[in-house]
């Protein structure tokens, strides 16, 4: 008697399909050379969860910031911080020498965070930083305290980044704004 062949079905056919594919993400993550990555990545974010607490700390430990569970807040001395070092970039305008580097804060902020966000361009500007894009401010000298103080919230560290820059288009309308008294 010859033996009837069974049909899959839809769902017989989606539970192999889930099969084989799992057994392929298995190869793929047992392999060497996936391995090595997924260590990086995992070892990368857990340096980055471990900076971060130690930061909070040290903030906390400072009494800039105050912490009540999962939940961070700036203290009255953090905002007088901030303040201070926000005059501070200010003033480094008129006394210090450009050493001919542009400096760029560049955040992304979801829009469920829109409330930081208007609160990190207002900083900004307090500063003297000048928008050079939507989210791209400049300034013309170093910076990264202030910026390290607006990455301090945790919900922003990830969405805010620092860098130096040794040329920007339009440079000479950027020197003028900072610099009238030059030519």
């Amino acid at each position: 008697m010859a033996r009837q062949q069974s049909r899959l079905g839809m769902i017989e056919r989606e539970i192999l399909a889930e099969l084989s594919g799992g057994d392929l993400l298995i190869g793929f993550l047992c392999s060497a050379r996936s391995t090595r990555r997924m260590y990086k990545i995992a070892r990368e974010r857990a340096l980055q969860r471990y900076r971060t607490k130690k930061a909070i700390e040290r903030l906390v430990l400072k009494g800039w910031v105050m912490q009540e569970s999962e939940t961070l807040s700036i203290t009255s001395a953090g905002t007088r911080m901030l303040d201070t070092t926000i005059e501070r970039t200010r003033i480094s305008l008129k006394a210090t020498r450009w050493d001919g580097k542009w400096r760029i804060v560049a955040f992304d902020i979801p829009e469920e965070l829109s409330a930081l966000r208007y609160q990190v361009r207002a900083i900004l500007k307090r500063a003297g930083f000048i928008r050079l894009q939507q989210s791209v401010w400049i300034f013309p000298h170093e910076c990264r305290e202030l910026s390290e103080l607006i990455k301090s919230d945790t919900r922003l560290s990830k969405h805010v980044l620092y860098g130096v820059l040794e040329h920007v288009d339009e440079s000479e309308r950027l020197r003028r704004h900072f610099f009238p008294e030059k030519k």
